[in-house]
C-alpha cells in the first residue's frame, strides 16, 4: 500500500468513526476491543429532543394571587434626628462641603471656634481665600456672637 493509500483509508476510518457516534450506533464494546472500551463510553443520542422542564420561582408557585398594591409616594424625604452622622447641619462652609461642625465636642473643649481652627477648618487652600462657616437657622455652639450669620471670626472672639 503506498502513501496516499494508507492517508485515505486513515480518513475513511475516522469519519467512519464520526458518524457512528453521531447516530448513536458505535461499535461494541466486544468487537472494539478492550483498549476501545476505556473510551468508547458514549451513549447512544436521543432520536428527539427531550422536553425540558421550566424553572419555575418559589413566588409564582400561585399564578392566581392577586398583586399587592404600590406603597404610596413618600411626600417629603424620611426626618432623621438631629446628630445622627455626628455633624451639627446648623453650619455650613459652602468653600469646603466635606467638613462639618461635630454635633458633640470632645469632652474639655472650651474654645470651640479654636479647636475647629486647630483642626484645619479655617486653614486657607492654596492660592484660596480663608474658608467661613456660615450659620443658618440655630446656633446651638454659640459660635457666632455677633448674630451676623458667620461663626468664628473676629469680631466673634470673647473681649479679655
Amino acid at each position: 500500500m503506498n502513501r496516499s493509500t494508507r492517508a485515505a483509508l486513515r480518513l475513511l476510518a475516522a469519519a467512519a468513526f464520526l458518524l457512528t457516534v453521531a447516530t448513536g450506533l458505535g461499535p461494541s464494546t466486544a468487537t472494539a476491543g478492550p483498549a476501545a472500551a476505556a473510551w468508547l463510553t458514549l451513549g447512544p443520542y436521543p432520536s428527539r429532543p427531550t422536553a425540558v422542564r421550566p424553572f419555575v420561582q418559589s413566588f409564582a408557585r400561585n399564578p392566581q394571587a392577586r398583586p399587592q398594591r404600590a406603597l404610596p409616594k413618600p411626600q417629603r424625604p424620611p426626618e432623621m434626628p438631629a446628630g445622627i452622622d455626628g455633624c451639627d447641619h446648623g453650619y455650613r462652609m459652602p468653600d469646603r462641603p466635606g467638613l462639618c461642625v461635630p454635633w458633640r465636642f470632645p469632652p474639655g473643649v472650651r474654645a470651640r471656634c479654636g479647636w475647629l481652627r486647630g483642626h484645619g477648618y479655617f486653614d486657607p487652600p492654596p492660592g484660596g481665600t480663608v474658608p467661613h462657616l456660615l450659620v443658618r437657622g440655630r446656633d446651638r455652639h454659640h459660635l457666632d456672637l455677633d448674630h451676623d450669620g458667620e461663626a468664628c471670626e473676629k469680631a466673634d472672639r470673647p473681649a479679655r
